[in-house]
């Protein structure tokens, strides 16, 4: 909303962990040290843990993105996985076909892998976010996984990241033996005040509107006050206070935009809550802060007479949504689900719009963009700053900016979409059905219904030239373009393809 007032070339305070916006802090700069270490010395596990919002997912993506083109990466990041879900989704991001579905054949299968890996001196690496959701059982599949190695050296690097409560999961008893292998371990802590200030700079500066904005001194002290310099709660707390100041027509951010933002973003952990709000400032911008007023829902509060207004000419006003179904707000929902139960009641959500049949499960770290391309019933993670741990959420249709959700104990909400990219984690799992069941034909027959299913959507240099024809399918559906038809490519495919299956665009 705010980015063509300021001079944004995009949104500084995304949630998304892209490691474009990566600020390596003192601390973040030591953790990163850690995960070069252990990953160089081809020994043990590498476990790095911190609060809610400290960063761990950032630095995951900086990480992989530091590693070059001769390492094979596998990233869990739906930890919630029986250990063989778990195995499948390595092998399904090394490219690797099992002989079978047992798990025996899924550890073979890794195996030799990571023996031709080493043969091509290739480095192998499983990180797996989230790691505090494993199971006992689920992380001793893991340490088994570690134990694939040659007489001198381990065939594969394995990084654990997770919360607090990962380093209490691993001084379990049970677990003693996978916590003796941790060769390199680190706690991500929190920015300390001038840090704070260097992240925002950082991220402004990334976003192309250095000298373009300005924050105070007194701001800065605010934010990092109002934020106890965690860098998720930084990122909530500046971006609505600069919608303050576009509501406001400035571009000098004090402490009482930041004071006011912080109310919004932190709700019951800020003092003095139940909230206030910018909705009812500025009458003349009613119509470009309607989706701020929607997603905050605070109390009406008289404006002041002499209000500026911000140039608007650039700006254009939000379109309302397509139907008159009134919106509901989505952090309360949020907020009351419990984690175990909303996850099994957006299953069963999801499940019961397919109805009886075998499925396909893939998890996923997407946007909305990419679910509304693949159109299929989805569950989703969400978070909030007020919680420990997050929640689940059965996303289940999609109309222009409002999105149709089930959760736990609200049943289902019509939500603006915005509201529901704020508080989701990225985290996605999607169902899907093998009709044709291609995932257990031989190479042959498969290669065949793959070529014959991207000719009927258009793709027919994929009659001639088959990696290229999936390439271009992949990167139309932001998948990695590597030109094989994998679960995810072929999930895709069936999602576009003639069958009769549950939809986000249409009825569910």
């Amino acid at each position: 909303m705010y980015e063509a007032f300021y001079g944004f070339r995009e949104k500084p305070f995304s949630l998304t962990p892209d490691p474009r916006f990566v600020y390596l802090s003192q601390r973040h700069t030591e953790a990163f040290a850690h995960l070069e270490f252990g990953r160089r010395e081809r020994g043990g596990f590498a476990v790095i843990t911190g609060e809610v919002g400290t960063g761990k997912t950032t630095l995951a993506r900086y990480f992989l993105s530091r590693l070059g083109p001769g390492t094979a990466t596998s990233v869990v990041l739906y930890p919630a996985l029986s250990a063989a879900e778990l195995l499948r989704a390595t092998l399904d991001d090394l490219h690797v076909t099992p002989a079978g579905p047992s798990l025996k054949e899924l550890v073979d299968a890794l195996h030799r892998f990571l023996l031709e890996a080493r043969a091509q001196d290739r480095d192998v690496v499983l990180l797996v976010d989230e790691a505090q959701d494993l199971s006992p059982e689920v992380l001793e599949q893991v340490r088994l996984i570690s134990n694939l190695e040659t007489d001198t050296e381990k065939l594969i690097q394995i990084v654990l990241m997770g919360q607090s409560e990962l380093r209490e999961m691993l001084a379990r008893r049970e677990l003693r033996q996978l916590a003796q292998r941790v060769s390199a371990r680190y706690h991500l802590g929190p920015l300390d005040r001038q840090e704070t200030e260097d992240y925002v700079k950082h991220r402004l500066r990334v976003a192309g509107g250095e000298g373009k904005v300005a924050f105070t001194h007194a701001a800065f002290a605010s934010i990092h006050r109002f934020s106890r310099g965690v860098p998720r709660l930084i990122n909530l707390i500046c971006d609505r206070a600069l919608l303050g100041g576009y509501v406001r027509g400035q571009r000098t951010i004090e402490p009482g935009l930041v004071r006011t933002g912080a109310r919004e973003a932190l709700g019951p952990l800020f003092p003095g809550f139940p909230r206030l709000g910018y909705a009812a400032l500025g009458a003349g911008l009613l119509a470009a802060t309607a989706v701020a007023a929607a997603l905050w829902h605070p109390p009406a509060v008289q404006a002041p007479a002499a209000t500026p207004q911000p140039v608007t000419t650039s700006i254009s006003a939000p379109s309302p949504p397509p139907t008159p179904v009134a919106l509901e707000a989505l952090a309360p929902a949020i907020l009351s689900a419990p984690r175990d139960g909303s996850l099994t009641g957006a299953e069963q959500e999801v499940l019961g719009l397919w109805g009886p049949g075998p499925l396909e499960r893939t998890p996923l770290r997407t946007q909305l963009e990419q679910l509304r391309r693949l159109d299929l019933p989805a569950v989703l993670e969400m978070f909030h700053p007020a919680r420990r741990d997050t929640c689940f959420l059965a996303l289940v249709g999609i109309e222009g900016e409002r999105a149709d959700v089930a959760i736990a104990g609200r049943g289902r909400l019509p939500v603006a979409l915005a509201e529901l990219d704020r508080f989701w984690t990225r985290q996605a799992v999607v169902w899907w059905r093998d009709y044709d069941a291609v995932s257990s034909a031989d190479a042959a027959r498969a290669a065949g219904w793959a070529r014959e299913a991207l000719a009927r959507l258009g793709y027919s240099e994929a009659v001639s030239d088959m990696p290229g024809g999936v390439a271009r399918f992949q990167r139309e559906l932001e998948l990695a373009p590597d030109g094989i038809v994998g679960r995810r490519t072929l999930m895709a495919l069936y999602s576009r393809g003639p069958y009769a299956r549950p939809r986000l665009a249409g009825p569910s």
